[in-house]
C-alpha cells in the first residue's frame, strides 16, 4: 500500500494502531510507530503529516518519551485546527482530536472531535462518528462535563449499534459505567457493566472501563483494597500491555484507594507514571490531581499533605472541573478533621457538600455532609434555590416546562433531540424532589428570580 498511496498507507497505520490499543497490546504500538515514521516525508501534505504526528506522538507517550511525544501531538493538534478543503475529514479530525486528549489540551480535543462529529454526521460516515463521540466524551470528562459526556456515550452507543460496530458499542457502555460510579450512581453503573456482557476480552478497553467503574463503586462503598487490586490490573506497567492510558486516567482513584493501604507499591509506580505525563503538559487539572495523589500518600497530618492539598486547590481551574475540586475539598476536609483540627476542616467541607449538591452528586454530598457532622457541626439540607441547584441547559428546560411548553416544543426551540429533552427534564425532577410538571410549575412561581440564572 505503501508504494502506491502513502496517505492510504498512514492512514491504515494510525488504525492498526488504534487497534491495538483497543486490544491492550499497546507494545506493538512501537512497531506501528517506526513503520510511519518510515513512511514520512518531508514535505508531506497536512493530513497526512497529521497521522504522523499523531502515530509518532502516541508511540513516544507509550514508552514514556514525553519530551518527544509533546511537540509532535501538539503538532498534530495545530494541523487539524488548519484543515481545509479535500484534507478536511473525520477521519482526520478523529486524529487531531486523540492527539489533544494525549497531550490534555482538552477544550482543542474537544472542539476537534466536536467538528469531526458533525461531518461525520453530513457525510453519513457512520464508521467514523462512534469514535468521534467517544473522543468528545473523553473530552468532557476532562473538562468536568459529566452530563455531557454521559449525553454523547449515550449518542455513540446508539450509533454504534446501529452500525453494528459492538466493540465500539462497548466502548460507550463502559464509558457510561465510568461516569455513573464516579457519580456513586452504583444501579446505573452494573447495568451498563452488564450491558457490556459477561465476558469482554480481557485487556481491552471495555475491560478496563468495566474494571475501573467497579473500582470506584468499591471505593465509594470503603472496600479500598479491592479497589486497588482492580485498578492495579488495568495495565501492567512496564510491559506495554493492559489498557496504560485507561490506568492513568485512573491513578487518582488507585491513589485514592491505596492511601487507606499499609503497601502501596502499585499505586506509587501508577502516580510516578501519572506525574511524568502531567508534568509534560500545560494542563493544570492533571498538575491538580497530580498535588491531590501526592498529599494522600504524605504521612497524615503532616506538613507535606497539606501544602500538597492548598496546591492541588490552587491548581484546580475555575471554569470546568467542579466536581474535581470539590473532591479535593472534601478530601482535604477529611483530612483536616482527622488530624484533630475540625474548625479548619469545615470551610472546605462546606464548600465540597455546596458543589456536589449543585452537580446533583447526592452520595458525595451525603459524605461531605457526614463529615461536617463528625467536625461538631449540626448540618440541615442545603438551602439552595431551584435555579441553583440546576445546569443552565436543565434550568432553560425547566423553565419553559413551567411556562406550559410539551417537551416537543422545547426540543424544537432548543435544537435537541426529545429524547435529550427527557432525560433532562427527569434530572430535574430528580434534583428539585418533584415529581410533575404541575409542581415545577409551582416551584418556579415561587421563586420569582429563578430565571436570572437562565443564561448561564
Amino acid at each position: 500500500m505503501a508504494g502506491t498511496d502513502r496517505a492510504v498507507a498512514m492512514e491504515a497505520l494510525a488504525r492498526a494502531g488504534e487497534a491495538v490499543c483497543f486490544a491492550g497490546d499497546q507494545y506493538r504500538y512501537a512497531e506501528v510507530g517506526r513503520r510511519a515514521a518510515a513512511l514520512r516525508h518531508p514535505n508531506d501534505p497536512p493530513a497526512v503529516e497529521l497521522t504522523a504526528c499523531l502515530v509518532t506522538g502516541v508511540a513516544a507517550t507509550l514508552r514514556g518519551d514525553h519530551e518527544r511525544a509533546g511537540p509532535a501531538l501538539r503538532r498534530a493538534v495545530v494541523l487539524g485546527g488548519r484543515l481545509t478543503g479535500p484534507a478536511l475529514t473525520p477521519t482526520a479530525l478523529t486524529c487531531a482530536a486523540a492527539a489533544g486528549l494525549v497531550v490534555a489540551v482538552d477544550g482543542a480535543a474537544h472542539r476537534l472531535a466536536e467538528r469531526a462529529v458533525g461531518l461525520a454526521r453530513e457525510r453519513g460516515e457512520l464508521s467514523m462518528l462512534s469514535r468521534a463521540l467517544e473522543l468528545r466524551a473523553v473530552a468532557e470528562y476532562w473538562l468536568g462535563r459529566h452530563e455531557a459526556a454521559a449525553e454523547t456515550s449515550r449518542d455513540g452507543l446508539r450509533v454504534a449499534r446501529a452500525a453494528g460496530q459492538f466493540n465500539c458499542a462497548n466502548v460507550h457502555l463502559g464509558m457510561l459505567a465510568v461516569l455513573a460510579a464516579v457519580r456513586a450512581d452504583r444501579e446505573s453503573s452494573l447495568r451498563r457493566i452488564r450491558e457490556i456482557g459477561p465476558t469482554p476480552t480481557p485487556g481491552s478497553r471495555p475491560h478496563a472501563l468495566a474494571g475501573w467503574a467497579l473500582a470506584v463503586l468499591d471505593l465509594v462503598d470503603g472496600r479500598h483494597a479491592e479497589a486497588a487490586a482492580r485498578l492495579a490490573s488495568l495495565a501492567r506497567l512496564g510491559t506495554g500491555r493492559g489498557q496504560v492510558l485507561v490506568q492513568v486516567m485512573a491513578t487518582p482513584y488507585l491513589v485514592e484507594a491505596a492511601a487507606h493501604l499499609p503497601h502501596r507499591p502499585a499505586a506509587t509506580a501508577a502516580l510516578a507514571a501519572f506525574d511524568r505525563w502531567a508534568s509534560s503538559t500545560a494542563s493544570p487539572l492533571r498538575r491538580a490531581l497530580s498535588a491531590r495523589c501526592h498529599a494522600l500518600l504524605a504521612p497524615r497530618g503532616g506538613v507535606e499533605a497539606e501544602r500538597e492539598f492548598r496546591t492541588a486547590l490552587r491548581l484546580h481551574p475555575t471554569e470546568d472541573g467542579a466536581f474535581e475540586r470539590a473532591r479535593t475539598e472534601l478530601l482535604f476536609g477529611q483530612e483536616l478533621r482527622r488530624s484533630r483540627r475540625p474548625r479548619d476542616a469545615r470551610g472546605h467541607l462546606h464548600q465540597a457538600r455546596e458543589t456536589f449538591t449543585l452537580l446533583g452528586a447526592d452520595r458525595w454530598a451525603e459524605q461531605a455532609t457526614a463529615e461536617l457532622r463528625a467536625a461538631g457541626e449540626s448540618v440541615g439540607p442545603p438551602d439552595l434555590p431551584a435555579a441553583r441547584l440546576l445546569t443552565g441547559q436543565q434550568l432553560r428546560i425547566a423553565q419553559l416546562v413551567a411556562e406550559g411548553a410539551t417537551n416537543r416544543e422545547i426540543a424544537a426551540r432548543m435544537f435537541l433531540s426529545t429524547r435529550t429533552v427527557d432525560h433532562h427534564l427527569r434530572n430535574v425532577f430528580h434534583r428539585l424532589g418533584i415529581r410533575s410538571r404541575t409542581e415545577l410549575a409551582r416551584t418556579f412561581a415561587a421563586e420569582p428570580h429563578a430565571g436570572l440564572a437562565s443564561d448561564r
